[in-house]
């Protein structure tokens, strides 16, 4: 069961009900602060901290050499439009960025929208944003050969104390096939990622474990190696 959205609503959910969820960060530093509260709202939710999976937005180019890739950052920069991304970001935060001049910071508020996109850039201006969202995406962004992005996507784990990521596209479908034929070796030679896949249900491949853990509040319905339907 994965949830999205770290909203003080959104981190209560997932503690009580989320098996995976997804995060957003603009740093290590500020992505470990985030994963922190989330895995103590797991405690005290009275599941383990384990029991809940964390992964976060990432964006990557990559390509054989580092100036390949920023060559391939540059070109894709050429058919972008930074000002399609920032319409996307304000249909996601609900807030009307026009009634900004470009470098005055844009004050958040109250939103029905995804709260914690809104405080995240808080105090940040259009023309911030603008750059940010060049490619479209408000994940951050890789650029490099596959040692260099193996080196970033470890530090990110480690630092951040992440589970894995949400790999986002630029370009469908070669930012995947780029990430797989680079970046995924590279990883592997470092013991960081798997070579073969494990039997099992998906949840196993997780956990460990094919059914939910006994922490989790569904258990509850579970007798006998069945799950009880209210009545």
């Amino acid at each position: 069961m994965f949830q999205a959205g770290s909203s003080a609503r959104g981190l209560r959910f997932a503690a009580r009900h989320a098996e995976c969820s997804f995060v957003n960060g603009s740093t290590p530093q500020a992505m470990r602060s985030q994963v922190d509260k989330l895995r103590q709202a797991v405690r005290d939710a009275g599941r383990q901290p384990e029991d809940l999976k964390v992964f976060m937005g990432i964006s990557v180019i990559v390509a054989p050499t580092e100036k390949e890739a920023r060559e391939k950052h540059r070109e894709y920069l050429c058919y972008a439009s930074p000002e399609a991304g920032i319409a996307h970001f304000s249909s996601s935060t609900g807030i009307d960025l026009a009634q900004f001049d470009l470098d005055e910071p844009i004050q958040t508020g109250a939103t029905r929208a995804i709260e914690s996109v809104s405080k995240a850039y808080s105090g940040w201006t259009r023309r911030q944003l603008l750059a940010q969202h060049a490619l479209g995406s408000r994940y951050a962004l890789i650029v490099g050969s596959p040692s260099q992005v193996a080196d970033q996507l470890i530090n990110w784990l480690d630092a951040a104390d992440i589970d894995g990521f949400n790999l986002t596209r630029i370009v469908n479908p070669q930012s995947y096939i780029d990430f797989i034929t680079l970046v995924v070796p590279e990883l592997q030679q470092r013991g960081r990622y798997k070579t073969a896949y494990q039997p099992g249900t998906f949840r196993k491949k997780l956990f460990g474990y094919d059914r939910l853990s006994s922490c989790h509040p569904a258990a509850r319905w579970r007798r006998d190696g069945h799950l009880l339907a209210r009545t």
